[in-house]
């Protein structure tokens, strides 16, 4: 892989753990419109395969609260 593609990999890795924090801090208040916008907001920084990781791995939390 190049050097320019790495770095720009590595860019939206970044993105993507911004994006985790910015839904985790609103999460609790967030409806689904709201996730909405902010897919929109993250996605070309991000990446969709990304961004659907972060919400697959909080549902993945969210199951395990539940069973508890």
């Amino acid at each position: 892989m190049d050097a320019a593609k790495q770095s720009q990999l590595e860019q939206m890795d970044a993105d993507a753990f911004e994006a985790r924090k910015d839904l985790e801090l609103h999460l609790d208040e967030w409806q689904a419109k709201d996730v909405a916008v902010w897919w929109k907001r993250w996605y070309m920084r991000a990446g969709h395969k990304r961004l659907g990781r972060i919400l697959v791995g909080l549902a993945g939390k969210f199951e395990e609260k539940k069973g508890e």
